[in-house]
């Protein structure tokens, strides 16, 4: 590589400074100098120089690393005169935490001397967050990916191991088809080949699946289908996400069956209860009419006592009229002459009657309303 020039070195560095991270450092870690994208990054005012101008690069770390062996060797290679790059963590002005993507670059005087420390850095937070956030979907989501034609290009070890594979026995996988995971008969079905020809066209897919482990045991996923495009909007991967609900599947399913068998003892329940009723009212006007058969043959034997009573009467009372007549005595009877006698016994006659014909018609009356 042939030597630049001065003026290309300075030109060189001014393009570096308009679009990186900037800043100086002596060998002791003192701030030199700053540029205004620094700054910015790390919470200050494009125009607050004189902020961080004569501190220490340690402003920049938790006070725990800044007091750590590790940070003082770290310092201990810059000054040794050793380039030195990565991702580091360092802390902004009001105390939250950037990822920078930085090298730290030893400049050296004419007798080749180290004498400062110039880091460029790119802000790379949002790049580092969202591994992280891919990294804990990895710990706590099975997933997996398959190119547009739905082969297998990845698989996380929990996916393996959700489908019954070991954690690595990803090979086993890698370069599979989709349909490894359905059934035989719905791979066949022109609802899978739709299901397919839906995610290449770039549609999103969720729900819970039926799938087939590697040992054909049926498994429930709830699952996302996320399509990737390129930056020609083209689909060129496809990206699942899935958790194990075949538990909650089946519990469902037991449910339901309980639901449904206690629905069906419920109806047989109702029946039984209707067909009770039935019998009961049955049972009552079977008793309603042998009541009244009843009262029938009841009033019956009343009359025909009381007929008798009414006869004894007469012939009683006809008897003791002629002896009356034949002595010409008013006879006495228990007390009482046989006219009085006769008297009380026509009245109760007369009350036996009455009695009678009273319980036949309210008999008659309870009948009526009842129909």
């Amino acid at each position: 590589m042939k030597n630049l020039s001065k003026e290309e070195l300075l030109s060189r560095l001014e393009a570096i400074n308009r679009s990186n991270a900037i800043i100086y450092f002596d060998l002791k870690g003192n701030i030199l100098g700053v540029n205004p994208i620094f700054l910015n990054a790390m919470g200050y005012g494009e125009e607050e120089h004189e902020e961080v101008i004569g501190k220490h690069h340690s402003i920049f770390v938790c006070e725990d690393y800044a007091k750590s062996p590790e940070y003082e060797k770290f310092w201990d290679i810059l000054r040794s005169g050793k380039f030195y790059q990565g991702e580091f963590e360092r802390k902004k002005r009001d105390g939250s935490y950037i990822y920078l993507q930085a090298t730290y670059n030893p400049i050296f005087d004419e007798s080749g001397t180290i004498n400062k420390i110039m880091k460029v850095a790119t802000d790379i937070t949002s790049i580092v967050k969202s591994k992280q956030q891919i990294e804990a979907i990895n710990r706590s989501t099975a997933s997996i990916s398959f190119n547009k034609d739905g082969f297998i290009l990845n698989a996380n070890p929990l996916f393996l191991e959700t489908m019954g594979f070991g954690q690595n026995d990803k090979n086993q996988v890698i370069g599979k088809h989709h349909s490894t995971f359905v059934s035989y008969e719905y791979s066949k079905s022109d609802e899978y080949v739709k299901f397919w020809e839906s995610l290449r066209s770039g549609k999103f897919f969720e729900g819970t699946f039926e799938r087939r482990k590697v040992n054909n045991e049926i498994i429930y996923l709830q699952a996302t289908y996320n399509p990737v495009f390129d930056n020609k909007g083209n689909v060129v991967e496809i990206i699942k996400f899935a958790i194990d609900v075949t538990e909650s599947v089946n519990n469902k399913k037991e449910i339901d069956a309980l639901t449904k068998n206690l629905q069906v003892e419920l109806n047989n329940s109702e029946k039984l209860k209707q067909s009770i009723e039935i019998e009961k009212n049955a049972a009552l006007n079977d008793l309603d009419v042998m009541i009244k058969k009843s009262q029938s043959e009841l009033i019956k034997v009343i009359v025909k006592c009381a007929l008798g009573v009414i006869m004894g009467v007469g012939i009683v009372t006809t008897l003791l009229y002629w002896m009356a007549m034949l002595t010409g005595k008013d006879t006495q009877i228990i007390g009482s002459t046989w006219s009085n006698m006769f008297s009380v016994l026509l009245t109760n006659a007369f009350s036996i009657v009455g009695t009678i014909m009273g319980i036949k018609y309210a008999t008659q009356e309870s009948g009526k309303e009842k129909k």
